[in-house]
């Protein structure tokens, strides 16, 4: 009788392999891809290398030098390993541009200390945002902090409305304050007297240089905010107020610099002001990997453009951010203290 039972039938057969000119081409594409990533990257760290930004868009890239330097390490062990000799050596370049221009956040002088006597000041500064739609809550919180000394760049009526209201005039009795309506607004609010005080353009950056004295000591406060460089005109502007920013204040005793100035360690032109002989507080205290912008979008702020420098005699104990509600920035508060007078 003959066999009926089924029969297994592999008809599987075995999935052609690309052949080698499908390979070469993935191959090629993907070696393309990678030598435009490294010339970019290469590009970038030309930039830095010779300290220029020039147009718009380098200015932003620069900004984010950390994040777009950084593929050149894998991508210079991917091409050692794949035997691309040249495009490994490009990326150990780019990898060494991004180790020299970080290694002043992990190498830096240390904060100066406090002599016996000296004069403790709490100063803060926040860009409030001119156009904030919460100009009672960013008050609030700011007169919450309590400091000696509140700067505001971006100063607005409506937050300086809110801020009488919430007491800030009684807190405060000395100020320098103006208020054009734009982003050119600035405020010095101080508990202590005010001597001397100008509000005046340093370049067409809006500034105000004001000494007070605490405890009899002199204190020297420059608070700036150079404007961004959104086009090439705006951006020739911002270098220039940087060095004319540069040329109108040193680093004298007991002095300090802060403020936004739409700069980040990475752009060419702040750097030139930070090599002056500042201390850059968030750098000296270890917190140069921190970030104060922009707070009004998904996820953390990715930059760091408000800064407080100092001069050789002032010395800072802590530093702390905060967010103000209605602003794009974070604030930041800074305890330093003064040598005693005398």
């Amino acid at each position: 009788m003959a066999d009926r039972s089924p029969r297994l039938v592999n008809d599987a057969s075995p999935s052609p392999s690309p052949s080698p000119s499908v390979r070469r081409i993935v191959g090629t594409l993907a070696r393309l891809a990678v030598w435009i990533a490294t010339a970019a990257m290469g590009a970038l760290a030309i930039t830095q290398a010779f300290g220029v930004t020039g147009i718009p868009v380098v200015f932003v890239l620069q900004a984010l030098t950390p994040f777009l330097l950084a593929p050149a390490i894998p991508l210079a062990t991917i091409a050692a390993l794949a035997g691309w000799h040249r495009m490994a050596l490009v990326n150990v370049g780019v990898a060494a541009a991004l180790l020299w221009l970080s290694a002043p956040l992990a190498i830096h002088d240390q904060p100066v200390p406090a002599t016996a006597g000296a004069t403790s000041v709490t100063v803060a500064h926040a860009n409030t945002y001119y156009r904030t739609d919460r100009p009672e809550l960013a008050a609030a919180t700011l007169l919450a902090l309590d400091v000696d000394v509140l700067a505001i760049t971006e100063y607005s009526w409506q937050f300086g409305h809110a801020f009488d209201e919430a007491g800030g005039a009684q807190r405060y009795p000395y100020e320098a304050v103006r208020s054009p309506g734009d982003r050119n607004g600035i405020a010095l609010f101080s508990r202590y007297p005010i001597v001397d005080s100008i509000i005046t353009p340093i370049g067409q950056a809006m500034a105000i240089d004001a000494t007070v004295v605490v405890d009899g000591s002199p204190l020297r406060l420059v608070v700036v905010h150079p404007l961004p460089g959104t086009n090439t005109a705006s951006l020739d502007t911002w270098e220039r107020d940087l060095r004319a920013i540069d040329d109108a204040v040193d680093p004298d005793p007991a002095t300090i610099l802060f403020g936004d100035f739409n700069a980040t360690r990475w752009h060419p032109a702040f750097r030139d002001l930070l090599d002056e002989g500042w201390l850059d507080v968030h750098e000296s205290l270890g917190r140069g990997w921190s970030m104060s912008w922009p707070t009004d979008v998904v996820g953390p702020p990715f930059v760091r453009i408000d800064h407080a420098l100092l001069g050789e005699d002032v010395s800072v104990g802590r530093v702390r951010d905060l967010d103000v509600p209605g602003s794009d920035h974070r604030a930041f508060v800074i305890d330093v203290a003064l040598p005693a007078a005398g």
